[in-house]
């Protein structure tokens, strides 16, 4: 069972779930999740590694970073700090998307303090792409009073499986495959609405960092996971493309999402090994303290989760009825917890 804690730092709150036995393993998210969304992957790796999922500042239960980052060293400075806290000398490294950036500069600033690097979903993108994605894929997300900003999240949310990027929608950037079922769309829309309106600041660093020429810099032991079905294959076999040191491995999976699992899984339990142990420092973690959503919840539960996203400002208006003391940041969280602990 995992853990939640965090570790402060100059007053700032890292949160992370641990859980598990052997070496120390850091896994970092995508965005605008959180670190609840790797704890299955997780709870797989236990076995073989003491497990450390970090919610990145800002997003999940960690505080927001003081100074807000211009780029990703602002991060890895921060994390270099916890980790050498807690007593991580020589971790591994997973990230997936935002959190294989993260990685990557970590162990481009670091790399006496990191023993291998797992990435995955990590990619390159030409600067023409990147430049259009740059302007294009982050829309304003500030919480708007008439809910009209669930609009902008829930088309966000519908295209994201269906085009890559998800804002350009011709045919060239069409992934032709069926749209995930509504309760995955629904996690993505809340994964949103959770980070709210900075949702893009650590996003947008990790897409202004994608490129191939940092991942042939690192000098550690790396493993670059691609699978067949992922939604930005293309841009990971860009990166597979360059001419990479022998350090830096690809680690190709065939089949469905169990199968990526149970590969990836295995692969990395295998490397477990190669791992060195040190001790964590148990004092230094602390328990987060229970935080509770006041405001006034309806007596029944939540509106059904529909296609068309109309749920969402079904929900928002009933939540503004019942809490017209409450400004549109407030009701949005309110609308998280009201799925999160109400739903069917």
């Amino acid at each position: 069972m995992s853990k939640s804690r965090i570790v402060t730092i100059d007053d700032q709150k890292l949160h992370f779930y641990t859980m598990g036995k052997g070496p120390a393993l850091v896994m970092m998210h995508p965005s605008p999740s959180s670190a609840e969304s790797l704890l299955p992957l997780a709870k797989e790796l236990a076995e073989n590694f003491t497990v450390f999922c970090v919610d990145t500042p800002g997003y999940g239960k960690s505080d927001p970073l003081v100074k807000k980052p211009e780029n990703l060293r602002d991060y890895t400075r921060f994390l270099n700090k916890a980790f050498f806290k807690l007593g991580l000398e020589k971790p591994a490294l997973y990230g997936s998307a935002t959190g294989a950036q993260l990685a990557i500069r970590y162990g481009l600033e670091y790399p006496e303090a990191v023993s291998h690097i797992f990435l995955d979903n990590s990619a390159h993108f030409d600067d023409d792409l990147r430049d259009k994605v740059l302007k294009n894929y982050f829309p304003d997300l500030t919480p708007k009073i008439n809910g009209n900003h669930l609009d902008i999240i829930w088309t966000m949310v519908s295209q994201m499986f269906q085009f890559f990027p998800w804002c350009f929608t011709t045919e060239e950037y069409a992934l032709n495959r069926p749209q995930m079922p509504l309760v995955v769309l629904q996690m993505v829309a809340m994964d949103y609405l959770k980070a709210g309106e900075h949702y893009n600041v650590a996003y947008m660093a990790a897409f202004k960092h994608e490129k191939g020429e940092f991942v042939q810099q690192l000098k550690i032991p790396t493993t670059i996971f691609r699978w067949n079905n992922s939604i930005i294959t293309p841009y990971i076999d860009s990166l597979l493309a360059f001419e990479l040191p022998s350090n830096i491995n690809g680690f190709y999976i065939e089949g469905d999402a169990a199968e990526r699992s149970m590969k990836m899984t295995s692969f990395m339990n295998s490397i477990s090994k190669q791992i060195p142990i040190h001790t964590i420092k148990e004092s230094a973690m602390e328990v987060l303290p229970d935080e509770q959503v006041i405001y006034v919840k309806p007596t029944t539960y939540p509106p059904k989760i529909e296609a068309t996203g109309k749920y969402l400002h079904d929900a928002w208006n009933q939540l503004v009825l019942s809490n017209t003391h409450l400004n549109a940041k407030a009701i949005q969280e309110s609308l998280v917890d009201w799925y999160s602990s109400n739903s069917e």
